[in-house]
């Protein structure tokens, strides 16, 4: 018995001496862990400082920037041209092309100034198409003529003007090639109702001011991508409005769509995007097209 008790006194000395141990080994961790935070405390109080002085500094060099602004006067950059016209004179049908007339006068007019137009597909690596020398008649204005392709999608038309040892270069135009042509939309409008079996379609189309003469106006309603009725337009109450009434036979699930279309003077036809429609059970939910770009028709 007394031996069991002697056993227990040496285990119980023996886990007061190793929880001592730790007690004094946490203690020291404790110190490095204070001193740490000390030495941090001291880092981050040196670093606000430093950030507090950036600060100051940056706000001193942008209250220099508009003391410097301030006295510093704009000079309005001259304009290059007084003014220019790139008008279409005639087609490439074959090519799907179109022949641009190029006329334009100088700000500031020069006997001695000779003018080159450069015309650009693409723009981050765009591909030039064409480069034209510009004639100066007795008046001073420059003319000439450039094919432009028709389909387009990222045209560029410059003008480079040499005046002595100076060059300069302006930009006409930029954008789809088919802002260039005779014929553009300013606004469109489509309503539709569903009755036994059918949608009536009324549409109507505002052409752009300015916009060339055109002929065979007319909307074509299409059903799931297939032409199914074209409708004669009828002048509107204003210049340049038309609009027009049909009928076209439906079932849910089918798309619907009406296009105006029309032909300008040099006989290139047009198909503008108008109005959607998606055939439910019960009603028709309008939409828009993808695009205004319109489709063209080549003789």
């Amino acid at each position: 018995m007394k031996n069991r008790q002697n056993i227990w006194l040496w285990a119980l000395t023996a886990a007061v001496v190793l929880l001592a141990a730790a007690l004094a080994g946490t203690q020291g961790r404790l110190a490095e862990l204070r001193t740490a935070y000390s030495a941090l405390q001291q880092e981050a109080g040196e670093l606000r400082l430093d950030l507090k002085s950036t600060q100051n500094r940056l706000q001193e060099q942008e209250e220099a920037l508009e003391q410097a602004a301030a006295q510093t006067t704009p000079q309005p950059e001259e304009p290059l041209l007084e003014r220019y016209e790139l008008t279409p004179l005639r087609l490439d049908a074959a090519a799907h092309r179109v022949e641009l007339g190029v006329s334009l006068a100088l700000a500031t007019p020069d006997q001695s100034a000779e003018a080159t137009l450069n015309v650009y597909q693409g723009s981050a690596e765009r591909k030039r198409l064409a480069r034209v020398e510009l004639t100066r008649d007795g008046d001073g204005t420059f003319s000439g003529q450039a094919a432009v392709p028709a389909d387009s999608t990222s045209l560029q038309i410059l003008v480079t003007v040499r005046t002595g040892g100076d060059t300069a270069t302006e930009r006409l135009y930029a954008g789809r090639a088919t802002g260039l042509l005779p014929v553009a939309l300013s606004s469109r409008s489509g309503e539709a109702a569903r009755q036994d079996g059918e949608a009536r379609i009324t549409a109507a189309v505002q052409l752009r001011e300015r916009a060339a003469a055109a002929s065979e106006q007319a909307f074509r309603l299409y059903r799931n991508g297939q032409l199914e009725e074209t409708i004669p337009a009828a002048s509107g109450q204003e210049s340049g409005a038309w609009e027009g009434t049909g009928t076209i036979s439906c079932a849910a699930g089918d798309k619907l769509e009406v296009r105006f279309f029309c032909v300008d003077g040099l006989g290139l036809g047009y198909e503008f995007p108008v109005r959607t429609w998606t055939v439910k059970e019960d009603r028709l939910a309008p939409g828009w097209p993808v695009t205004n770009t319109p489709a063209l028709v080549w003789p």
